[in-house]
C-alpha cells in the first residue's frame, strides 16, 4: 500500500482535487457550501442547546456555549467517518471505468475519499476554533496537537473503505447494514456524551472504538487546552492500523474479481 501510494502521488493528488470539485460543482456557491454547512450546523446548535434548552455538557460549568462545541467537536470527527462509510458502498461500483478499462492501482479510491471527507473536517474544526475565539475570547494553547490525531482518524477511515468498497461488490446486503452501523458506530462513540459517564459495565463498548479516544482527544486539544492523552492516542492508532491491515488484505483478495462481478 505504501509503495502505491508513494508511486502514484502525483495521481492520488489529481483525484484528490478532482473529487472535491466534484462535489461542488455546478452549485451557485461552489466550495463556499463546505464553509456555509457547518457554520450552519454550529450556529443551530448553540441555539439550541444554550439558548432553548440550556443544556450543560459539565454541570459545574458556566459557559452556556459549552454544549453546543462539545457537540460539534465530536460531530465533525463522527461526520468524516459517517461519509466514507456512505461513500464506500457503492465506491468500486462508480468507479467501474477504472476496474474494467484501465490498469489503475484501485487502492487509491480509500485514500481519495479519505482525503476529500477530510478537508470538510478541517474546515468544521477551523470554524469550531473560530467561534470558541468569538464566543469565550480564548483559543486553546494545546490547538497545534490536533495536527497529530489526523493520523489515526485517517488511518480508521482508510481501513473501514477498503473493508466496505471490497465486501460490498459481493455483498449487496453490506448497502443496507451501513446505515444500521452508522448509526450503532454513532451511541457507542462519545458524540452526545463523556466517557466518564459511561458506566463500568459497558465501557468495553466505547474501549474498542477507536472514535471514543479519538474524539476524547480532539475535545481535549481543541476546547480543554489539554495536551493530548498519549494513552488514548496510542489505543486508537493501535485499532485503526488492525483495522487497515485488515482492510488491505481483504481488499488486496478480492480485488481480481471485481472486473468479473461489475
Amino acid at each position: 500500500m505504501k509503495k502505491i501510494l508513494i508511486d502514484n502521488k502525483y495521481l492520488l493528488s489529481t483525484l484528490i482535487k478532482k473529487d472535491i470539485e466534484q462535489r461542488y460543482k455546478g452549485s451557485v456557491l461552489g466550495i463556499l457550501w463546505a464553509i456555509l454547512v457547518p457554520l450552519l450546523m454550529l450556529a443551530i446548535y448553540t441555539f439550541v442547546f444554550s439558548e432553548i434548552f440550556h443544556a450543560k455538557w459539565n454541570i459545574a460549568s458556566d459557559d452556556k456555549y459549552e454544549f453546543a462545541m462539545v457537540l460539534f467537536c465530536g460531530l465533525s470527527a463522527f461526520n468524516m467517518v459517517s461519509e466514507i462509510m456512505s461513500r464506500s458502498t457503492n465506491l468500486i461500483a462508480d468507479n467501474t471505468n477504472y476496474v474494467k478499462k484501465v490498469i489503475f492501482p484501485l487502492e487509491l479510491l480509500p485514500v481519495v475519499i479519505t482525503f476529500s471527507a477530510l478537508f470538510n473536517c478541517v474546515i468544521s474544526y477551523a470554524i469550531l476554533i473560530l467561534a470558541k475565539l468569538l464566543l469565550t475570547g480564548e483559543v486553546s494553547v494545546t490547538i497545534y496537537q490536533m495536527i497529530i490525531l489526523f493520523i489515526p482518524l485517517c488511518i480508521f477511515c482508510v481501513g473501514i473503505s477498503l473493508n466496505i468498497s471490497a465486501l460490498s461488490v459481493y455483498l449487496k446486503d453490506i448497502r443496507n447494514v451501513i446505515s444500521i452501523l452508522v448509526m450503532i458506530l454513532m451511541y457507542i462513540s462519545p458524540v452526545f456524551f463523556s466517557l466518564s459517564a459511561v458506566p463500568a459495565k459497558f465501557r468495553i463498548l466505547c474501549e474498542i472504538n477507536p472514535m471514543t479516544y479519538i474524539i476524547e482527544n480532539f475535545r481535549n486539544v481543541v476546547l480543554y487546552g489539554q495536551n493530548v492523552n498519549v494513552i488514548y492516542f496510542v489505543k486508537s492508532l493501535i485499532i485503526s492500523v488492525g483495522l487497515f491491515i485488515i482492510g488491505s488484505v481483504i481488499f488486496e483478495r478480492t480485488k481480481v474479481g471485481f472486473a468479473d462481478v461489475l
